[in-house]
């Protein structure tokens, strides 16, 4: 008898286990890529794609997040990022541009996940410039 209530509570404790893992899983980091990228010109027509890698705990996972994060660059002179993640040279300025990534997330409740990526843009035709 005893046996009987010890493998109904390991049965019931596996249930609630794995009801917990699968409601619960957090993104813990974003990863872009490629991680960087280098223009030799700035010509807004040239572009990359990126992806936004999400990687998630409890259980482990990775999930690509392209098409719902966020995408910002903070110097849209140098460099600028469309909603879908393509990246393109602004054609006006050189030097370097963050580009980022983010998302507000529901587990934990508006905590917010950037990743980040570096582009660079060189113009032989303008003093300064790489």
């Amino acid at each position: 008898m005893n046996s009987k209530w010890v493998g109904m509570f390991a049965l019931g404790a596996a249930m609630l286990f794995s009801l917990n893992c699968g409601n619960n899983q957090q993104l813990e980091s974003i990863s872009i890529t490629p991680s960087s990228e280098t223009f030799l010109f700035p010509n807004p027509s040239a572009n990359v794609q990126l992806r936004a890698l999400g990687t998630y705990t409890h259980p482990p996972a990775q999930k690509d997040l392209t098409n719902v994060v966020t995408w910002t660059s903070n110097t849209p002179q140098v460099a600028v990022v469309s909603n879908t993640g393509l990246l393109s040279p602004a054609g006006v300025g050189c030097g370097g541009a963050l580009i980022s990534a983010s998302i507000t997330t529901n587990s934990p409740k508006d905590n917010v996940v950037i990743g980040t990526m570096t582009a660079t843009v060189d113009n032989p035709n303008v003093s300064g410039c790489p």
